[in-house]
């Protein structure tokens, strides 16, 4: 790595997600400095704050994204650019957003001289801490080189797949994989709830059987007892479910799976389970449709 390797970390939201990368960045060794519209995360977490991101820049080597979206990442990276006492030469970004978008920034960062790598995660919090969830990498080559010690520390399964924008879009194609996983099988946990099978022993079923599958793992538990903490909030899911369609539709994909889990998941959060585990979405199907359609039938 560059010189930036010898200053501390910035990492620009704390949220679920934010506060696993700052962990693993500080049980790496690294020194960590935070910014969040919440301090007191900062506070939790152990760390210095920064009260902007002109502040961080002044501070640090290099900056983890992990914002809503991609909106407040071209927000950020803007305030780091205008910057008076900028240090900073690499941006990591962690945020699951708008692939073109991603390009454009890094288009910026670039002229300015700051590396840009878009480093998208294949996991829940979780598993992000405990160094289990992939990071999906687009990059230059050159950038690679400036993150690679940075990539390292962060995740052990780190998969370059080509300039920035790459790792946006497979984000997207298996989060698509990965939510309907588990929408299969909160559907399945809701039937055998009112088909009078036992929800555990379905679970047992389907772990000996072709019917296993990461999501029965980590999230079939949650279902059965109704354990929400939130691990990955269903409003984010929802968000990415945005983000997947508008992919579609930008080359021209046929995606009816996804337009129904939109529907189920817009539900949800219209039911108040928008902060809470994605895995809530069972809860939509146990309460049925709710809709004058379903009525009228």
């Amino acid at each position: 790595m560059s010189s930036a390797a010898d200053k501390p970390v910035g990492v620009a939201g704390l949220g679920l997600l934010g506060s696993a990368i700052a962990r693993r960045l500080l049980a790496g060794g690294l020194e960590v400095i935070g910014l969040d519209l919440d301090p007191g995360r900062c506070v939790e977490l152990g760390i210095e704050p920064a009260g902007s991101p002109g502040e961080l820049a002044a501070k640090v080597g290099s900056v983890v994204l992990c914002l809503p979206g991609s909106c407040e990442v071209e927000e950020v990276c803007g305030s780091l650019l205008e910057a008076r006492d900028r240090g900073v030469e690499l941006v990591v970004d962690c945020t699951t957003g708008d692939p073109l978008r991603s390009e454009a920034v890094a288009a910026r960062l670039a002229a300015a001289g700051i590396a840009f790598v878009e480093a998208a995660v294949s996991g829940s919090s979780r598993l992000f801490e405990r160094g289990e969830a992939a990071l999906l990498v687009g990059a230059s080559g050159e950038a690679l080189g400036r993150a690679t010690g940075l990539l390292d520390v962060l995740s052990p399964v780190v998969f370059h797949l080509g300039e920035v924008g790459a790792g946006s879009r497979m984000k997207l194609v298996s989060n698509l994989v990965v939510g309907l996983n588990r929408l299969v099988l909160a559907e399945a946990v809701s039937l055998a709830e009112k088909a009078g099978v036992s929800p555990a022993h379905l679970l047992e079923v389907l772990r000996s059987g072709p019917g296993h599958s990461r999501a029965l793992e980590l999230k079939g538990r949650k279902m059965v007892e109704g354990d929400y903490d939130p691990e990955a909030r269903l409003a984010q899911h929802f968000k990415d479910v945005e983000l997947i369609l508008e992919l579609g539709r930008g080359v021209d994909a046929q995606l009816p799976l996804s337009r129904l889990h939109r529907e189920l998941l817009e539900r949800g959060i219209a039911e108040g389970l928008g902060e809470l585990d994605n895995s809530s979405i069972v809860e939509v199907l146990r309460k049925g449709p709710g809709t004058q359609e379903s009525k009228d039938a």
